[in-house]
């Protein structure tokens, strides 16, 4: 669990959205929560890998975010630090009276 003072990076919370292209067609793309999308977060390192896929390295990269508790994050939306894109694995409430969210979330994969 982290105390306020921990929460010392600003995340971006995105989810995915589906516009009508026009053409009778839909178009998915990501965007910011429409209310705080930025929260303040503690984050963690918690594991890498580096494996071959296809004939290719791949790396991913688990870390995890801590921000104070919401309702409406889910595993289908990401989040974005520092520039770069981590698909939401795992959500667990945590504190007394449940205070926080702790998000583990990757990058270095498909979503």
């Amino acid at each position: 669990m982290a105390d306020a003072g921990a929460m010392d990076q600003i995340i971006t919370l995105q989810r995915k959205t589906a516009t009508a292209d026009g053409g009778g067609g839909v178009t998915e793309a990501w965007a910011d929560f429409a209310e705080d999308a930025n929260p303040w977060a503690n984050v963690k390192a918690k594991s890498g890998r580096e494996g071959l896929t296809e004939g290719r390295t791949t790396a991913t990269f688990v870390v995890e975010f801590t921000i104070y508790n919401r309702a409406d994050v889910t595993e289908l939306d990401r989040i974005v630090w520092q520039g770069v894109t981590y698909n939401i694995r795992g959500i667990r409430a945590e504190g007394g009276r449940k205070l926080h969210l702790v998000i583990e979330a990757e990058r270095g994969v498909n979503s």
